[in-house]
């Protein structure tokens, strides 16, 4: 009997992301082990990623950057990604040169993470299908890299949210 170890290879490559997509790992943390990074997510809260589901905005994933608390509803949620900070001198310059990362800026706090100069930004702006949504950034300056931390939601919303995102922006470690 010939055996086709293309299609096994394939098979199993297959069969190793379906169960890595649907079994998370650590639904309670988002980690991104290319820059030690870790973070709790809320209480009741998923670690995943968005789905290509038309029913689902975000599904449970391992490696997932993104947090939600409802699978079927687009806000609210959190995610974490990263930037080069080229070509850009300074975190402020990049902060303040890109409004369109986080919308239009309510305040800017200069604080440290885990010991990283990092800028806090409230924000205000337009999210899906225009509905006025509120968030939290956080951008850490590790290198030359900037890692972006957010939770959005609802403007209406955000007031009882806001402690909640703080809480879990609190628990972020950086090795």
């Amino acid at each position: 009997m010939k055996v086709n170890h293309s299609r096994l290879l394939l098979i199993s490559i297959l069969s190793l992301t379906v169960n890595i997509c649907s079994h998370p790992a650590n639904p309670g943390k988002i980690v991104v082990r290319e820059i030690n990074f870790e973070m709790k997510v809320p209480s009741g809260w998923k670690a995943g990623c968005p789905s290509v589901q038309s029913r689902r905005k975000f599904k449970p994933a391992v490696n997932g950057d993104y947090c939600f608390r409802c699978e079927r509803n687009a806000y609210p949620f959190g995610r974490v990604w990263v930037m080069k900070l080229a070509p850009f001198s300074t975190l402020e310059e990049l902060v303040n040169s890109i409004p369109s990362l986080h919308g239009m800026a309510l305040d800017q706090t200069r604080i440290q993470v885990c010991g990283y100069d990092a800028i806090q930004v409230h924000s205000a702006g337009l999210g899906e299908n225009r509905q006025p949504v509120k968030g939290i950034y956080r951008y850490i300056l590790k290198g030359d890299s900037v890692i972006i931390v957010s939770f959005l939601t609802i403007a209406d919303s955000f007031a009882q949210q806001e402690s909640l995102f703080l809480s879990a922006l609190n628990t972020i470690e950086i090795k």
